[in-house]
């Protein structure tokens, strides 16, 4: 006898159910998608044991002869797809044909379905495969799917089995999805007798929202629109403040599919850039439009993964439609954070580009020059905007077709001369600010500065301001200027950060060092940045290259980014250190003019908002 044999069919169905069936909620998954390719309205989702025991899913679709209903659980049997060419072009969410012989493979499941009220459905028990019963039945239009003792005849399966919680959570977030992707469809979801989902199917986006969600996430979103090329790009975004430790809160559709995307996920992370620290991840609902025949669905059995014919223009287009979304709701608004009593706010509906060709567009322009991205209906704003005079407004014309932020300095007087935040004695006392008025700036702790400002009481962390001030000036500004020092630096190096200086000589040229090798891995240092005292020169150069030679925090950045935010995180002032009235008033002028005065180069806030209205309630006068 040969070494090589045909295997049987219950044994072929098993391994087929391992690629697909990975745990209860992909059989959930699974059956959820064909009731949506029937058309349904209405789904169930009834669970027993977190699935263990018992699935089962109720729809109101467009239900089964008797026919195709036995035809529907043997392997490779479909409606969606007739040939090859059917397949690149299929519109509905299932077409592999395996989902229900899969399930059936490795379960006891119960299949009742009836396409016409008028006569009799079929009912269908198949065991580990095997069809066992065949009969009428009386059941409403729509098909009714009971999966029980799931894995029963695969015990090693059930090992790898997750504790019932575990499994309830990942069949919630299939559910919630799902209901995300379809708003028009109602979705019911029950562990025993516990009403864990439910949405009306009204249609109405911001009511879905809202009926998955709780009010404090949901008052922090804000609608995304765009389009780049034949790319087209819906959903909502949230703020910052509503960031969570991992991608929980991240829903990408492509046609209406539900998908997983590292690429997507990365460009919008990357669209947030300073506003959020390492290690957080934004809540993003993003609805992608494609032809066709610019992606592959059929990449994966479980269909989670895509695969895009022009990965970079798809980033590309990700990144500048929510970092123009951004642009509008969050950066170009009000210099501190405002705080909204509307749960959403929607957009008009923008005019798409003509599809078919991606435009020409470098990769990772800076949002200094980007173009108002087409469809959004946003004109960014740029960078390079001209100083605010002393009155709020603008000194000179206003270039055609850029937008800038008008904002009103604080109430204080300007600095006097010497009143850099480098310079200056410090005060007896704290209040640092002059009485104008009602405006007087006071410092707490010698780490925050405290004033009034538009019926509210601002708080800013000198630390996380003067990061963000000094971090614009590194990025927008030319070359960084060089310091030659008298006496050049003698530094030892380990293997590592030598290996390091080797790699990224260019880099750190850039940035205005200026050295060469001593011999083994000792290093001359004979410059460094203009803005650093030649004590914290060799301190800084080390940090420098571990940062460099370091893993990455989480999310891509660009390495001279990453050095930037050390640099200036190393140059501002610390907590403790006392400012005089003119440093203070420098400070707070030089925080508004910078582009995201809301939070430090590593997204933590500058400042927090507490308005007059909340302290009326701590004193119960509301």
């Amino acid at each position: 006898m040969g070494k090589i044999i045909r295997l049987d069919e219950v044994t072929i169905n098993q391994i087929a159910a391992g690629e697909v069936v990975e745990r209860p909620a992909s059989v959930v998954k699974e059956l959820i998608e064909n009731s949506i390719d029937a058309g349904a309205k209405k789904i169930e989702v009834y669970l027993a044991n977190g699935g263990r025991q018992k699935i089962q899913v109720v729809d109101d679709g467009s239900g089964m002869e008797r026919d195709d209903a036995l035809l529907a659980v043997e392997r490779h049997a479909t409606s969606k797809i007739r040939t090859l060419a059917d397949l690149q072009q299929s519109k509905t969410l299932g077409f592999r044909g395996e989902a229900l012989s899969s399930i059936a493979a490795v379960s006891r499941v119960i299949l009742q379905t009836c396409a016409d009220p008028a006569v009799p459905g079929t009912k269908i028990l198949v065991e580990g495969g095997v069809v066992r019963a065949v009969e009428p039945v009386g059941v409403p239009r729509g098909t009714n799917i009971s999966v029980e003792n799931l894995f029963y005849n695969t015990p090693a399966r059930l090992k790898f089995m997750r504790s019932i919680p575990a499994e309830v959570t990942n069949i919630k977030e299939i559910v919630t999805s799902m209901a995300l992707g379809y708003p028009e469809i109602s979705f019911r979801l029950f562990h025993h007798d516990m009403e864990l989902l439910h949405t009306l199917g009204s249609g109405d986006y911001e009511q879905t929202l809202e009926q998955i969600f709780n009010r404090s996430i949901c008052q922090e979103l804000f609608p995304v629109e765009g389009s780049y090329g034949p790319l087209r790009l819906t959903g909502f975004l949230g703020r910052p403040n509503i960031a969570r430790g991992n991608r929980g809160l991240q829903y990408f559709f492509l046609n209406r599919r539900f998908f997983r995307s590292r690429l997507v996920a990365t460009a919008a992370e990357r669209a947030y850039d300073t506003l959020l620290p390492v290690a957080r991840f934004p809540f993003l609902l993003l609805n992608m439009e494609l032809p066709l025949d610019l992606v592959d669905v059929n990449v994966h059995p479980t269909k989670m993964e895509v695969k895009f014919r022009e990965e970079k223009e798809i980033f590309r287009g990700v990144l500048q439609i929510v970092r123009a979304a951004l642009e509008s709701n969050v950066i170009a608004t009000q210099w501190r954070p405002q705080y909204k009593s509307t749960v959403l706010s929607r957009v008009p509906r923008p005019e798409q580009t003509p599809m078919g060709v991606f435009p020409a567009a470098p990769f990772g322009e800076e949002a200094s020059s980007l173009e108002t991205v087409s469809g959004t209906g946003v004109t960014v704003v740029k960078e390079n905007t001209p100083p605010f005079a002393e009155t709020g407004t603008l000194k000179g014309p206003v270039p055609a077709g850029e937008v800038y932020q008008e904002v009103a300095l604080p109430a204080e007087e300007e600095p006097e001369q010497g009143g850099d935040l480098e310079t200056g004695p410090a005060p007896s006392g704290n209040q640092v600010g002059k009485e104008q008025g009602s405006d007087r700036v006071f410092s707490l702790f010698d780490t925050y500065l405290l004033w009034e400002d538009a019926s509210a009481l601002v708080l800013v962390d000198q630390h996380a301001a003067h990061e963000r001030i000094l971090y614009d000036r590194f990025r927008s500004g030319p070359r960084l200027k060089m310091q030659y020092f008298l006496t050049p630096l003698m530094l030892e190096l380990t293997a590592t950060q030598w290996e390091t200086v080797k790699a990224e000589e260019a880099l750190l040229q850039e940035l205005g060092w200026d050295f060469e090798a001593f011999g083994g891995e000792t290093l001359i240092l004979r410059s460094g940045p203009q803005d650093f005292p030649v004590p914290e020169v060799e301190e800084l150069f080390l940090s420098l290259l571990d940062e460099l030679g370091g893993s990455s925090s989480g999310r891509e950045e660009d390495p001279k980014d990453r050095l930037f935010k050390l640099m200036a995180c190393r140059r501002a002032i610390k907590a403790g250190d006392r400012l005089s009235p003119q440093e203070a008033t420098a400070l707070i002028r030089d925080l508004r003019r910078t582009k995201v005065p809301q939070t430090c180069p590593h997204g933590r806030p500058t400042m927090v908002v507490i308005t007059k209205t909340e302290i009326e309630k701590m004193f119960q006068r509301r």
